[in-house]
């Protein structure tokens, strides 16, 4: 008797469906032409998804069925084949070349020997089916991973009804120009009664449609949508260390700095600039975008900055900038920046005009050493999250605050850093003891005290009263810190996974409630954080930050949607932290993907073996430090057998 699919194992995987675009046609004239164009064709593809670490699991004449354990390798591959083939048929008569059609979709699989089955596949094979000619069509899962990270932006299709799915599939279009139809022009024409069907409610919607517009017409005069803006990383013109430092250092400066300014502005904060400047626009939503260069020359600092109108490219507004290299000036620089964005955008319609704070300073420092330390802390350790960096941050910022002891940035970030110090590194790694939350307090206050509405320092103290489990304290504080930022992508995703996980176990059984000490807000603060971590999500359209994705992350682990936390965690891949080991490791083991979960597993094991033997013991202290029994703890005992069963001890 053949296994069921319930006995057969099953993993998660991006599966890329792809075939040749009128293949019989072709066939009927041109056989032999044709044989010998998809050998050429076979070859690229094969030698191409090898490059990217997939594996051609299934060939059907012109078809090719290909697996990826990375979905962004899944669309960086296709991309790559359409665009070798496309060159390829550049040198052929006309008509002579093949074209592919693509569909790439990440979703559960069923193990067949070589062969995988199962509705991962099948929609993958769908969206192939409703691709362009030369095109790659991709599911909303794919896209939710890959945005901003590839070469290419991405066109909305909406839902579609594929054929033998059960549910709609949001569908996107990859914005290449490898075939003989442009994506933007495409529309999949569906067959029969449904094409009838749909053409009537497309004329009715647009009738709709144009009331509608009719009646918002005069809102949209008045620049009510103008408010997102997209900052790019300032060009440093160098690899040196110091001035890209400097450069991360500024941008987010302008960024934070921004936010403060006008609470409904949305500040989009990119951390490398899109191949396509045009993306800005389609595929992230900002209006405006700010870029720049910054050069040292001997003792002076040259910055150029623009204003760009993302819907015609048109500058708004140019400066360029050029005085002596001193802390001082860097954040006369910034506050002459804002001021003269916000003043345009208010000449240009926008409604900022009600939001504007008129006594906006970017005080700063006036001590260099002090500000690249705190460039130090934002542009290389929250990158890496290094052990060895954190201890270099630690003692650099002591130093700032010491040197300079009205710098709130610098206090509020010490205090962030030993916050840090106390949960992710403790007990493998130099940890800052309970004790030493004291001191963060204490950092924490004086950023404070030296700017009441500073909203970042209020985002680290509902952190640090996360750690004494004083949840009252912890939502005064954070509530706080979103009235004084809402738009500040940093802190509202710092406030949803801290929230988020204060609320973990309220889906347990009431049992489990009890012997853990769950309280009864748990489950409100877990949704308050989930809602904060979407909306950091949102303003932080490209993944620059990963505050919110584990926010989103712990909330999919909290309420068992597995497949969700795999494809959040591979936006932000951070393969020598072990935090993200751990739970990307948990997502994968929850799905079934055994060899997978073993490698992240694996990893966490040697990076805490490297400082402690026999890490299972060490589990429940890790896992407590998030909040204690009544928070992440809650998972100690499920975690801990999960991890002898990968040979942890």
């Amino acid at each position: 008797m053949a296994n069921n699919d319930d006995q057969r194992e099953r993993k998660t995987s991006t599966i890329l469906a792809m075939d040749v675009v009128g293949y019989s046609e072709k066939m009927g004239s041109d056989e032999e032409g044709t044989v010998r164009q998809l050998e050429v064709c076979r070859g690229i593809v094969e030698e191409t998804v090898a490059s990217h670490q997939g594996r051609v699991f299934n060939v059907a004449g012109d078809a090719f069925m290909v697996e990826f354990n990375s979905t962004l390798s899944a669309v960086k591959s296709g991309i790559a084949i359409q665009e070798k083939v496309a060159s390829h048929n550049e040198g052929l008569d006309s008509g002579k070349g093949l074209e592919f059609r693509m569909g790439i979709n990440m979703g559960d699989v069923v193990v067949d020997g070589d062969n995988l089955l199962g509705e991962g596949v099948n929609v993958a094979a769908r969206l192939e089916g409703i691709a362009p000619s030369g095109g790659i069509c991709i599911s909303d899962i794919v896209h939710s991973v890959v945005k901003g990270k590839v070469s290419c932006g991405f066109i909305d299709q909406g839902e579609q009804d594929l054929k033998n799915i059960n549910e709609p599939v949001k569908a996107y279009y990859a914005d290449i120009k490898t075939g003989s139809v442009d994506p933007k022009k495409f529309k999949y024409k569906a067959s029969g009664n449904k094409a009838i069907y749909l053409a009537v409610v497309a004329s009715v919607t647009v009738a709709v449609g144009l009331y509608i517009f009719q009646g918002m017409q005069s809102d949209l005069q008045s620049g009510a949508d103008f408010q997102r803006i997209a900052i790019l990383p300032l060009d440093a013109g160098s690899d040196e260390q110091a001035m890209l430092n400097l450069a991360t250092g500024l941008t987010q400066d302008l960024s934070t700095n921004l936010s403060t300014a006008a609470k409904k502005l949305t500040i989009v904060t990119l951390s490398e600039p899109p191949n396509d400047l045009n993306s800005l626009y389609e595929d992230i939503g900002t209006r405006y975008f700010i870029n720049g260069t910054i050069r040292k020359a001997g003792s002076n600092i040259r910055i150029s900055v623009n204003l760009t109108d993302t819907s015609s490219m048109a500058t708004i507004w140019t400066k360029k900038y050029d005085k002596e290299f001193t802390a001082a000036n860097i954040f006369s620089l910034q506050d002459e920046i804002v001021t003269n964005v916000i003043d345009s955008l208010v000449g240009n319609g926008a409604v900022l005009a009600q939001e504007v704070a008129k006594n906006f300073s970017a005080t700063g420092t006036q001590n260099l050493n002090a500000y690249e330390c705190v460039n130090f802390v934002r542009g290389q350790y929250f990158k890496v999250l290094s052990p060895v960096m954190h201890t270099q941050g630690l003692d650099c910022l002591r130093k700032a605050v010491k040197d300079d002891p009205e710098y709130k940035e610098a206090w509020a970030l010490l205090g962030h850093m030993l916050a840090w110090g106390y949960s992710l590194y403790q007990p493998f790694f130099q940890a800052v003891d309970k004790a030493g939350l004291s001191e963060a307090f204490e950092a924490v206050d004086n950023a404070i005290r030296i700017d009441k509405n500073y909203a970042r320092a209020y985002a680290t103290r509902a952190e640090l009263h996360f750690y004494e489990g004083d949840w009252d304290q912890l939502m005064v504080n954070a509530e706080r810190a979103l009235e004084l930022a809402p738009g500040d992508a940093y802190s509202v995703g710092h406030l949803s996974y801290i929230t988020v996980l204060s609320g973990f176990g309220c889906k347990f059984s009431n049992q489990l409630k009890v012997e853990f000490d769950v309280d009864d807000k748990a489950c409100e603060r877990l949704e308050w954080g989930y809602q904060r971590a979407l909306l950091g999500h949102q303003l932080d359209a490209i993944s620059s930050l990963s505050f919110d994705n584990y926010g989103l992350g712990l909330y999919y682990w909290a309420t068992s949607q597995w497949q969700k936390q795999l494809a959040n965690y591979q936006e932000v891949p951070a393969p020598d932290f072990h935090w993200w080991n751990m739970h990307i490791g948990m997502a994968y083991h929850h799905l079934g993907n055994r060899e997978m979960a073993k490698q992240h597993f694996d990893a966490v094991k040697i990076q805490y073996l490297s400082v402690a033997t026999n890490p299972i013991s060490k589990i429940e202290t890790a896992y407590n430090t998030w909040g204690g029994r009544a928070g992440f703890g809650i998972e100690v005992p499920r975690a801990k057998e999960i991890l002898k069963s990968y040979g942890w001890d």
